[in-house]
């Protein structure tokens, strides 16, 4: 196939071909067809399509963030453009697995750090260390993997820098934030949005307490991410006290340390107090 006829369905077609989520590493199979994707004047088909879209109807909205621009997504995977203008507060530990292009100047350089065997990210510890393994770097138009399944990564951003990049969804349910200072981690956050979104939910159900909410909240209970179950059962409490603590014991073997513990705690207090009046 001639290069510069190679666009954006050929690029979907030949990605969807070769990555498979349950596989994650099989996204390094998939360079070259980001490089005859950048080569083949997809990038510029693309920018200028969404360009023609702005000018023709003022009130369009393409899949723009901040500074992010979506090129194509896919449940398994994400090709965007962003830019990288300002290096990070902390050092990010990512849950996706990703291939990184700088598209214009200097390129991208970063230090890059060892997460250690004691490294769960599904359990929070403050404790855990990062190590120091050296740096990576790529010039423009040169393709930087990211294996976060193994390293962090702290880019050092001198000036804007605007990168293509292909990434897996996310293959873990938290973002883990370390210190630069120190190396220890400072806070983990859900790394996929719908996660924060269904514990924000739950909350908000809790509050307004309305009893078609009981059934939502129970099966909301038993999603995978342990962070979501924890915020369903607390706002249960609000609605349905017996409903509550039968999920709350069945709470205390839950899978997850925290949920088993947060639960244990809830039941003790629980217990110590006297039912309210009728």
């Amino acid at each position: 196939m001639d290069a510069h006829s190679y666009r954006l369905p050929d690029f979907v077609r030949e990605i969807n071909a070769r990555f498979r989520f349950s596989h994650p590493e099989t996204l390094w199979s998939c360079t070259e067809t980001l490089y005859r994707y950048l080569r083949g004047g997809g990038i510029d088909e693309f920018l200028a399509h969404q360009l023609q879209q702005l000018r023709s109807n003022p009130h369009f909205l393409g899949d723009w963030a901040a500074q992010e621009i979506v090129i194509h997504r896919e449940p398994a995977w994400t090709l965007s453009i962003a830019i990288l203008d300002a290096p990070r507060r902390y050092i990010h530990a990512l849950s996706e697995l990703a291939c990184y292009v700088p598209l214009d100047g200097d390129g991208l350089a970063a230090d890059r750090y060892a997460l250690p065997p004691g490294y769960r990210n599904e359990v929070f510890d403050p404790a855990i260390t990062l190590e120091k393994a050296g740096e990576v770097s790529a010039r423009q138009g040169e393709i930087l993997a990211l294996e976060t399944d193994r390293y962090a990564y702290d880019f050092r951003i001198r000036q804007a820098t605007p990168i293509l990049r292909l990434m897996t969804a996310p293959l873990k349910p938290l973002e883990w934030l370390f210190s630069k200072a120190t190396l220890q981690a400072w806070q983990a956050n859900d790394a996929d949005i719908s996660s924060t979104q269904l514990r924000v939910a739950a909350y908000v159900l809790g509050k307004i307490a309305h009893q078609s909410s009981v059934t939502p909240l129970k099966n909301l209970a038993a999603h995978p991410h342990h962070a979501v179950r924890w915020a369903a059962i607390q706002n249960l409490g609000r609605l349905n006290r017996s409903e509550a603590l039968v999920k709350i014991r069945e709470a205390t073997k839950d899978p997850h340390p925290h949920v088993r513990r947060a639960a244990q705690k809830t039941l003790d207090q629980l217990e110590k107090k006297p039912a309210p009046a009728a």
